[in-house]
């Protein structure tokens, strides 16, 4: 479409293409809903950043609000450009120019009137039908009146999806006015805040980070025997805490980017003090996110793994990534640059939880765990999407599995053979390449599973047994 405009893309838009069409196909690849959910959201986010710089590219250059103002106008211009465009060429020239011929006009005209005139006269012909059935048998003979609701509301979405695409699209091939390249380090608003201000907030925070961070060190990163003494044990640390310290450290994001929006640095004492309690402060939240990391892997070594903290652990690693180039920009004075961190961090984290296969990775920490000595949790097993069956074959299949974690894979891969339905079944719209690798997996297999009996009850539906203990196949419970 652009091309036939004569419109050239910018080459940062032929990237952010790139990045879009990616995640734009992990729903089709992975099954588990968090990677898949965050994926889609990407995805939608980058087609509507497409569309606002299509042309300019500038998106690399934006600050914070730049970004929330091109989504915006994005967003409005698929709302408003498609309604717009008939007023437009209904607009009569100039006296001076020559006159159009008024067909296109009366065409839009015509098509208007139509999609006003549609529903009013199916509500009109719908009564009419009731009142009369000798024309309500005539008129069941020229149109299907009980798909008629159908009809009309697929019509309301053709033309509402339809309108919407088309606004999208002049937007961005054709927009109203052209963006100047923005300067990411000058400032959108004008300071208010003094600077004395500003110092002492910084302070306090710091003087609180630093308290914290010593008592961290005299225990948390001391070792069991500096943890008894408090009269407290890993099991309580491993239970609490990790998710507040995730917390902090984004609040203390927010606040460094607050303070130095506001903030009146008028000459250069100012701007070094603000640097180095800023530095001090993001030093700091690094050693929290450390503690918390720290508090992480002891929940993870005590209970095994599950999504919300695999999501987590994720998580601090791009985090602590951000805060790293947040001090290197603070030390160049590049601070209008921390948007783009900001994006490249996102789709870092995004693209991380596509490539490491969130479900298989959490299955091979637990199998693992189990063949330690650890309690392996078949429910929870059974509970993960398609993306850790191959893993759990792997696994079943590999000598140095131990019988009893051999015992457990087998009735896991057991449960998810009765309890999933064949994808062949679904809609070309739901194939997933997962689900159709993990059935055929689970069909081709079944001779090798078939000494792992599951049953079917009332009470707890497909359950298995195992030491004469009656076990569900189905995980109810939440793991955190």
């Amino acid at each position: 479409m652009a091309w036939r405009e004569g419109r050239k893309p910018a080459a940062a838009s032929i990237t952010i293409s790139i990045l879009t069409l990616g995640f734009a196909f992990v729903p089709a690849w992975r099954s588990e809903p968090f990677t898949r959910l965050f994926s889609a959201m990407l995805s939608m986010g980058g087609l509507l950043l497409l569309s606002a710089t299509f042309l300019t590219g500038n998106w690399p250059f934006y600050k914070m609000v730049d970004y929330f103002k091109s989504l915006f106008s994005a967003i409005g211009g698929g709302l408003s450009r498609a309604i717009l465009l008939g007023t437009k060429n209904a607009t009569p020239p100039p006296l001076d120019e020559p006159q159009k011929p008024a067909g296109g006009k009366k065409l839009w005209a015509v098509l208007r009137g139509l999609l006003i005139a549609l529903p009013i006269v199916a509500v009109l012909a719908l009564l009419l039908t009731a009142a009369d059935p000798v024309f309500g048998d005539w008129l069941k003979k020229l149109l299907d009146l009980e798909k008629l609701p159908e009809y009309l509301f697929r019509a309301f979405y053709i033309v509402a999806i339809g309108g919407i695409l088309v606004g999208i699209y002049l937007h961005a091939v054709l927009p109203n006015q052209t963006e100047e390249r923005p300067d990411p380090n000058k400032a959108w608003m004008k300071p208010f805040l003094g600077w004395t201000e500003t110092a002492v907030i910084l302070a306090a925070v710091d003087l609180l980070f630093i308290a914290f961070v010593f008592i961290q060190m005299r225990y948390l990163f001391g070792g069991t025997a500096n943890i008894n003494e408090t009269g407290f044990t890993y099991a309580d640390y491993a239970r609490r805490g990790f998710g507040e310290l995730v917390a902090v450290a984004v609040l203390s994001l927010g606040l460094y980017l607050v303070l130095h929006t506001i903030t009146k640095l008028e000459n250069k004492g100012s701007k070094v003090g603000f640097s180095a309690l800023t530095i001090l402060l993001m030093a700091n939240v690094l050693v929290i996110l450390a503690s918390s990391m720290q508090r992480l892997l002891l929940y993870e070594d005590a209970y095994g793994f599950s999504q919300l903290r695999t999501y987590t652990h994720v998580f601090i690693y791009w985090l602590a990534a951000l805060i790293l180039v947040t001090i290197l920009l603070e030390l160049f004075r590049r601070r209008g640059h921390f948007a783009l961190a900001l994006l490249v961090m996102t789709l870092g984290f995004g693209a991380t939880l596509v490539l490491m296969n969130i479900n298989s990775f959490i299955a091979n920490k637990n199998v693992e765990r189990a063949v330690a000595g650890e309690e392996l949790d078949v429910p929870y097993l059974v509970s993960l999407s398609s993306d850790a069956v191959p893993l759990m074959f792997e696994k079943f299949n590999d000598p140095a599995t131990t019988r009893s974690v051999k015992d457990d894979l087998g009735y896991a891969l057991a449960c998810r053979t009765v309890l999933m339905d064949d994808p062949a079944t679904l809609p070309w719209q739901g194939f997933n390449i997962s689900t159709s690798q993990a059935w055929n997996l689970l069909q081709t297999n079944k001779s090798a599973l078939s000494k792992y009996k599951v049953l079917d009850s009332n009470d707890l539906g497909w359950y298995y047994l195992k030491d004469g203990e009656k076990i569900s196949c189905a995980n109810y419970g939440f793991m955190d």
